[in-house]
This record gives structure tokens, sequence and C-alpha cells, in this order.
């Protein structure tokens, strides 16, 4: 899994918070039925322009959530190789060894309506993960991340895994709304074509269906 995320975790249990570092976590002790709040940060690389986002995603697709379920999952990474890593695992161990830190993931199905690079193809799915969610008393609260509503079609540059669901390149400037395109109320004018915003209101990228159909094109014709 190609990683070079910093993932920052707050932990509190009952009224004890604990301030954790970037490298590792180390959860406070509870008894098993004790709430756990887990307050999560992670530190993206952003992108210059819609090409260096482009050309970072390994798959573009537009598509809607038709499912959504939260889990655990499990991630295991190498301390030697962590600099070179996507999602820094806070629990590495100090020799060298993998170790593993289960995290609570949102994880969304997407219905694929368009492809512009990767796989992927208009019917498929594809499974989309974000930090954060509930399970049991355990909770992860993760503010960098944004909702995504079933309600919605949107634009998804993406890096996808062989063992584990997709992953936005970063929570701002990687994920986007359609806006169904406005009917004229003038007889004889053409309705308004689809336009695309930033689901992320600080994000300074502006994404077109030009640069999309750019992107399907140099994917078609390599």
């Amino acid at each position: 899994m190609n990683k070079n995320r910093v993932l920052t975790l707050l932990l509190s249990s009952i009224f004890i918070l604990s301030a954790v570092g970037c490298s590792s976590v180390t959860p406070t002790a509870s008894p098993s039925d004790a709430p756990m709040t887990i307050i999560a940060s992670e530190d993206y690389p952003s992108y210059a322009s819609i090409g260096d986002l482009s050309e970072r995603a390994n798959t573009i697709v537009k598509g809607s959530v038709i499912e959504t379920r939260v889990e655990a999952l499990n991630d295991i990474v190498q301390d030697n190789d962590a600099a070179n890593e996507n999602e820094l695992n806070p629990a590495s161990d100090p020799g060298g060894e993998p170790s593993s830190f289960d995290k609570i993931y949102t994880i969304h199905t997407i219905q694929v309506a368009e492809s512009y690079k990767g796989g992927y193809t208009a019917g498929e799915h594809i499974e989309v993960k974000q930090l954060g969610g509930q399970l049991g008393n355990t909770e992860i609260i993760n503010d960098d991340n944004l909702k995504l509503i079933p309600a919605k079609d949107y634009v998804l540059f993406l890096e996808t895994y062989e063992d584990t669901p997709a992953s936005l390149l970063n929570s701002v400037q990687s994920l986007y709304v359609i806006k169904p395109a406005a009917k004229s109320n003038q007889p004889g004018q053409q309705s308004q074509s689809e336009v695309i915003v930033s689901a992320n209101q600080e994000n300074d990228l502006t994404l077109s269906l030009n640069e999309l159909q750019h992107i399907q094109n140099e994917q078609s014709n390599p």
C-alpha cells in the first residue's frame, strides 16, 4: 500500500484526555465497557493543479453512494518504510517489526456512473474508506472528512489498493459534487450543462467538465 499520510490521534476515555504522537498510540487503560473517543487528524499532501491531482490518482470516477457501513480495519506498516508510506500507522514497533492497529473507518460503496481513469467501468462498485465512525463504545471523530451523501453525484480522485478500500488523495482537493443541469424557462433556449463544484470550501482547485474529458481521453489514448 503506497502511503505518505501523517495520522495524529488524541484519545479520551471518560474524563481522561491523553495527547498521542504521530508515530505511536498507546490507548488509555479503561474498563472494556467504558466509552472511548478518539479525535483524529490527518495531514495529506496537497496538489498545485488538477493535472498534478489527476496524475497522482490511479482511479478517478463519477458515482454516487449506494451503501455505507462502519468497520475496523487493520493497517500494518514496517517502521523502516514509514517515511514513504501514505498513511502512517500509529502503532509501530521501534524494532522495525510489523505491528498493527485497528482503526475505525466509514466505508462507502460507490456505484460508478463514469470512469475517467483506472480500471473501473460504469455500473461497477468501488469501496472508499474514510477514517472515523463508531463501533460499540469506541468512536473515532475525524473533522477533516466530508460526509458523502447518497443523493449526490460525486467525482472522486482516489488511490486504490489490493487489500483494503480505496482512499481519497486528500480531504480538501479530491472530492467534487456534480450539480445537475439547470433547465431553461425560456422557450427555445437550451438547458445549461452540469456544474462541478468542490465539496470542500477550502479547496483552491477548480474542476471542469473539459478537464475530466481530457483526463478520460489521455486514459483512452496513452
